[in-house]
């Protein structure tokens, strides 16, 4: 779908500007670039204690409790850690569709959130995934590396089909920190998403799930005959459109955004759902206040 105006234009920087600064004020004292973590050993600051594992190094004993109790009780440190934030974004042609179509939403998104988290000196991996990997921009730091982050993103056009399992399993086969997993995408996928997020829980890693949906792609209007076609497969089939065929789409269509929400909430994981017609600095907004991206 040809685009009239730059993806990125004068008026999206503006309004990246202002999200940067609201961001500073939405979390006071971020640190930039770090992220805490609770390990064993000198850190910070004392966080907690845990039970003593035979075998782990004694030094890190409180031998003052151990005198008082007969326990064996390790002191536990809050430290910063630079961990990575690895943003997907999905590429498959179902996110060309609609007007103004996911896909170019879903890439402001993934830019939006680059951006903040390049200009506070996060690492920052872009994504783009299909059918598995469908582009790469490699770990970067710093606000210099904003501009190519966009040209990355304006290089992507979307096609193929949906496979998050194979998408992730590819990437994270490789070794790769724990860190913050952003996904945005439709997860119109014909395999599910339960098994994709099940390896993000086995490489350990923290999610962030954003679902871009069109205006109306939950209830839509159509004719009472219509012949459909699957945008990803090129599949088509004749279909008789009746109240009752159009109510146990909108129920299966919001039972799957449902239960996205649950596996999320479950393993305490972000979630948020949008509509295109959201404009997407009032969705980033929603996302820090939500406390999972900055901190």
């Amino acid at each position: 779908m040809a685009e009239t105006t730059p993806l990125f234009d004068e008026e999206f920087l503006r309004k990246l500007e202002y999200l940067n600064i609201v961001s500073k004020h939405l979390v006071p004292g971020h640190m930039h670039g770090e992220h805490r973590a609770r390990k064993v050993g000198t850190g910070l600051e004392f966080a907690d204690y845990r039970a003593y594992v035979p075998g782990e190094d004694v030094r890190n004993v409180d031998w003052r409790t151990y005198l008082r109790l007969d326990r064996l009780i390790l002191r536990l440190f809050e430290e910063e850690a630079d961990l990575p934030i690895y943003v997907f974004f999905d590429a498959s042609r179902s996110m060309d569709h609609g007007e103004p179509p996911k896909f170019d939403y879903a890439r402001k998104v993934a830019a939006a959130l680059t951006y903040i988290g390049l200009l506070n000196l996060d690492r920052v991996n872009l994504i783009a995934f299909a059918g598995g990997i469908a582009g790469e921009m490699s770990s970067r730091r710093g606000k210099n590396q904003v501009y190519h982050a966009f040209r990355f993103l304006e290089s992507m056009v979307a096609s193929g089909t949906t496979a998050m399992e194979l998408a992730f399993r590819s990437f994270f086969s490789t070794k790769r920190r724990r860190g913050l997993v952003v996904v945005v995408s439709d997860f119109l996928d014909e395999n599910g998403f339960g098994r994709a997020f099940d390896l993000l829980r086995y490489f350990r890693q923290d999610v962030f799930a954003v679902q871009v949906l069109g205006r109306g792609e939950g209830r839509p209007d159509l004719p009472d005959e219509v012949q459909v076609m699957d945008i990803e497969d090129r599949g088509t089939q004749r279909l008789r459109v009746t109240p009752g065929l159009l109510d146990a789409y909108e129920r299966k269509f919001r039972e799957h955004s449902e239960d996205i929400q649950h596996y999320c909430t479950k393993y305490g994981w972000g979630f948020i759902q949008t509509t295109t017609d959201v404009p997407f600095e009032d969705l980033i907004l929603q996302i820090f206040r939500q406390g999972r991206f900055l901190g």
